[in-house]
C-alpha cells in the first residue's frame, strides 16, 4: 500500500471513531463544542483577514533603497578601493608564489633579507702586489 492510501484509511477510521464518540453526547455539550469551534475560527479569521502585507512593505522598501544607494555608489565610484598597507605587506610574496619557479631557493629568504639590511662597510681593495716576472724560478714559461 502507498503512504497516501494508508493516510486515507487512518483519516477515515479517525473520523468514524469521532462521529461514534460524539453520537453519545448531550445536545447541550454538542452545542457548546460547536460554539467554541465557531469562535476559534472567527478569531483566526479576524487576526489574518485574507492576504496582509503588514510590515513587509516598509521593510522591502528600505531594503530596495539600501541596495540602490550602495549600487549607485559603486557604479559612480568606478574603481575598487585601494588595498590597505597591511594587506599589501601581507601579500608581498604573492608574485613569488604565483610563478612556477623552484621554491627551494626561497627557503633562506629571511636570511638574505637580513643580510641585505645589515649596514656593512665596503671592503678595502686588496693590496696590489707587483708581479715580477724576472725570476727564473718560474718553470711554467708564462711571463717574461
Amino acid at each position: 500500500m502507498k503512504k497516501q492510501e494508508i493516510d486515507d484509511i487512518f483519516a477515515q477510521r479517525a473520523r468514524d471513531l469521532f462521529l461514534e464518540s460524539t453520537g453519545h453526547l448531550d445536545p447541550e455539550v454538542l452545542a457548546r463544542l460547536r460554539e467554541a469551534r465557531r469562535q476559534a475560527v472567527q478569531a483566526v479569521e479576524q487576526r489574518h483577514p485574507g492576504f496582509s502585507l503588514g510590515w513587509r512593505v516598509p521593510a522591502g522598501a528600505l531594503a530596495l533603497a539600501f541596495v540602490a544607494v550602495i549600487g549607485g555608489a559603486l557604479w559612480i565610484g568606478g574603481s575598487a578601493p585601494a588595498p590597505s598597507a597591511s594587506f599589501a605587506a601581507a601579500n608581498a610574496d604573492a608574485p613569488m608564489m604565483m610563478t612556477n619557479d623552484n621554491l627551494d631557493m626561497y627557503a633562506d629568504l629571511d636570511f638574505y633579507q637580513w643580510l641585505e639590511s645589515q649596514d656593512q662597510p665596503a671592503q678595502a681593495p686588496a693590496a696590489q702586489t707587483v708581479n715580477d716576472d724576472s725570476d727564473d724560478e718560474d718553470d711554467t714559461g708564462v711571463g717574461g
